[in-house]
């Protein structure tokens, strides 16, 4: 099944922009008359008809609304500082957004190499693979926040924080992320540093503010990798 996506079908719209319409029609050959399935981006499907069948601009007609299509048991909030080669976080979207993912932060650390972010093809890139598997919902891709910000304005739920290096000195223990996650606690966040991971100082905060350090296993992984084993983990303990 092909879907289609409207940003404002919710609130009374019946037309597909043109750049889901020259697919329809174009591509896909649709004509007046056939029934189509368009999600809203915010977890509903509806079951459609044409109405017009004009690539420039597909009028159509609901004919049923479907609640919680593609949706998944858990909220996961993924913050991940951006890597130097942009192709890599919005690779990690994509991905993200096929298996199950709520919210994408990214975060500029200390340590971070790159410390401009540009959010635009992401967002193409989300519906895309939302439709692709056959998701209702996107994930909401905020604006990209300081380490030491986040870390201070989460609050409640699974808070966890992945890291590389010795914990001894700060008196807290790292456990295996996949130890970590439990059937009571489904609303979940889960932090992901640059290249050269997060600081000492950093780290010293999230442990302070009652975060979780967690590992992802000793294989030492890029960051896009890490942040996909992450949703990964959280997707497969939960479903």
């Amino acid at each position: 099944m092909e879907l289609f996506y409207s940003r404002d079908i919710a609130s009374g719209g019946r037309m597909l922009d043109s750049q889901e319409s020259a697919h329809c029609i174009r591509v896909l050959r649709h004509r007046e008359g056939d029934q189509i399935s368009i999600v809203d981006g915010a977890g509903c499907l509806y079951r459609c008809r044409i109405l017009k069948a004009d690539p420039a601009g597909l009028q159509f007609e609901v004919l049923e609304v479907v609640e919680g299509y593609g949706s998944h048991p858990y909220h996961l909030h993924m913050a991940v500082a951006p890597p130097k080669n942009p192709e890599r976080f919005e690779w990690f979207a994509a991905k993200a957004t096929e298996i199950g993912v709520d919210e994408i932060t990214p975060l500029f650390g200390d340590y971070s190499e790159r410390r401009v972010f540009k959010g635009d093809r992401i967002e193409r890139l989300i519906v895309s693979s939302a439709k692709q598997s056959h998701k209702a919902a996107l994930p909401l891709l905020h604006p990209a926040i300081g380490v030491r910000d986040f870390l201070s304005s989460v609050r409640g739920g699974g808070r966890f924080i992945c890291y590389c290096g010795d914990t001894a000195d700060l008196g807290a223990a790292k456990i295996p992320l996949t130890e970590a996650l439990c059937d009571s606690q489904r609303d979940i966040t889960v932090m992901i540093g640059p290249e050269g991971d997060f600081s000492h100082d950093e780290i010293a905060l999230a442990v302070s503010l009652g975060w979780q350090i967690v590992s992802l296993g000793e294989s030492r992984l890029r960051i896009e990798t890490a942040a996909l084993v992450a949703t990964s983990a959280v997707y497969l303990k939960f479903v």
